[in-house]
């Protein structure tokens, strides 16, 4: 019954997203002295991808104006998909910057912890409609 949710699925989907994350984070740290290592990221999961093509929203934002603010229709994340390597490499070819892993490890962590307290809300949410809670 709570799969059917696309609301509760996604908080799901979107845990176990943070958990291979963190394993991928890891192992970027685990690998800061192999040579020619180049850091890895998961691409980011949206809301949008995880409904279905017939229930994806089609209206965005319309810039009407040469001033306006040109707004997408997808979230963003801070992290790409391809890593950038935005500072020095070290001799050895690795591209491993231990101080912008810990900090993705530590925005990861707190994005994790933020889906369990809305999953478990949600489901106290439910409970409390059917007379359980």
């Amino acid at each position: 019954m709570l799969n059917d949710l696309p609301l509760m699925s996604f908080v799901r989907d979107k845990m176990k997203w943070h958990q291979t994350r963190q394993a991928v984070l890891a192992s970027n740290v685990a690998h800061a002295d192999t040579p020619n290592y180049k850091p890895k990221d998961l691409k980011a999961l949206t809301f949008e991808q995880h409904l279905p093509e017939d229930q994806r929203p089609q209206a965005g934002m319309k810039v009407t104006h040469q001033r306006h603010m040109s707004v997408g229709g997808t979230f963003t994340t801070q992290f790409e998909s391809d890593s950038k390597l935005d500072f020095e490499v070290t001799p050895s070819g690795n591209g491993v910057v231990l101080e912008d892993q810990m900090a993705k490890v530590a925005q990861n962590q707190m994005d994790y912890q933020l889906a369990t307290t809305v999953y478990s809300r949600s489901l106290g949410i439910i409970k409390m409609a059917i007379g359980r809670g």
